[in-house]
Order: C-alpha cells, then sequence, then structure tokens
C-alpha cells in the first residue's frame, strides 16, 4: 500500500477534479486505505472493471470483474492537471515537462477504452498495454459510447459509467485478457491511465466483448 503522509488538501482536490473527469485513484490509495499522520480515510475512490462477452447469436458466454490499476504515468497526470507544471496555478496546466511522466495529452478526458490480449499482470509504471488490439480486426481503441454520470448529494455518491462494445470481425480469433483506459484515440498510443488484466475471453468472428469502467467518489 502507497503510504501519503500529508493529504488533506489534495484529497480534496483529487476527489473533485477526478470526479469530473471520471478517474479512480485505487492505485494512489491501494486497497482504498491512505494512513495519514491524524487518521485513516476509507473509501476515497473506487475504480471497478467488467467484461461481458456475448457470441454473434447475443448470448451472454463470459462475465468478469475486478478493480483497476492506476498506473505512475495517470498518478502523474493528475497531479500535472490539478497543480500545473510551472509557478503559475492555470500556466501549467496541460504543459509537459521534458523529462518524467506524464506522457499523452493533459488536454483530453480519459475516456478512451482499449482492449488486448496480454496476460501480463497491470502494472504502476505500465504506459501501454501488453498487445492492443488493432483497428484490422475491428477492435481498435475508441472512445466510449455510453457515459454515465450519478452526480452525488448527501448519501449518494458520485458515480461515472463508461462503457464501449467491441465486435470482432476478423475470420481469426482473439482472446482478450486486458483492457486500459486512455486520452487518445490511436492505438499504442501513450496517455494510459489505468490498466487491468482478467481471465481470457475468447472472441471468434462475430462475437462481441463489452468493457465498462466504473469510477465512484467517496462513500
Amino acid at each position: 500500500m502507497k503510504q501519503i503522509t500529508t493529504i488533506t488538501a489534495l484529497v480534496a482536490a483529487l476527489a473533485v477534479t477526478s470526479g469530473g473527469l471520471g478517474l479512480s485513484l485505487t492505485g494512489v490509495f491501494e486497497d482504498n486505505n491512505v494512513t495519514t499522520t491524524s487518521n485513516t480515510v476509507n473509501g476515497l475512490m473506487m475504480g471497478h472493471l467488467t467484461v461481458e462477452a456475448h457470441n454473434e447469436a447475443g448470448e451472454l458466454v463470459a462475465y468478469r470483474q475486478s478493480d483497476n490499476e492506476v498506473v505512475d504515468d495517470g498518478e502523474q497526470c493528475i497531479l500535472k492537471m490539478l497543480f500545473g507544471t510551472t509557478g503559475s496555478s492555470q500556466a501549467g496546466r496541460g504543459e509537459y515537462t521534458t523529462t518524467g511522466a506524464c506522457t499523452g495529452a493533459l488536454t483530453g478526458a480519459w475516456d478512451n477504452i482499449a482492449i488486448g490480449t496480454t496476460t501480463t499482470a497491470a502494472a504502476d509504471a505500465q504506459v501501454l498495454l501488453g498487445n492492443e488490439t488493432s483497428s484490422s480486426d475491428g477492435l481498435e481503441r475508441g472512445t466510449a459510447t455510453t457515459k454515465t454520470w450519478t452526480n452525488g448529494t448527501g448519501s449518494t455518491t458520485t458515480k461515472i459509467v463508461l462503457s464501449k462494445t467491441f465486435t470482432n470481425d476478423s475470420p481469426r480469433a482473439h482472446t482478450i485478457a486486458e483492457s486500459g483506459l486512455f486520452n487518445s484515440t490511436t492505438n499504442d498510443a501513450n496517455g494510459m491511465l489505468a490498466r487491468q488484466t482478467f481471465t481470457g475471453v475468447a472472441l471468434s468472428n462475430g462475437d462481441s466483448i463489452t468493457i465498462t469502467w466504473t469510477f465512484t467518489v467517496g462513500n
């Protein structure tokens, strides 16, 4: 678990901004527990990944669910979106430094979903999927086709659900075992916020897979 000793102001800022962008900070606040000098904060941010696969006839053939992993690059981008990279509170937002983490445009939302075939576990240092599927198979990354917001009030949590369905139009089968959330629609481009792997789902020609990322802010 990543220990953070001074987070009072940062937690509030991350909650507001990440809610607006549809982000999960489970990589920052792993296991939803943050140890501070005064108390423990639980359930600030939660992220969830759901996978549903259907055959050509529309029958459900596979279902997976898991928490997600926010990578280092995504964490760095979140901080730069919040606080900028220069001394000015506004001038640095969306800018880059020549070294360090955070690759990909900061001006775009992380609402592009990609899938791939690599089973290597998600890790903090990753900036791409292990083996992203391509446009020639109809399985290229793209903007979420469904975005559903729930605005939190009182006991109701703030939540966004991003979902996209991919259909295999290739004559060959693909076993999908990973998904990532990006701020670019270009295949194999950096700008990855989060990634997770799951038990492989075999897609024959005409089969489809729906990836749903859910992000909840608050408790």
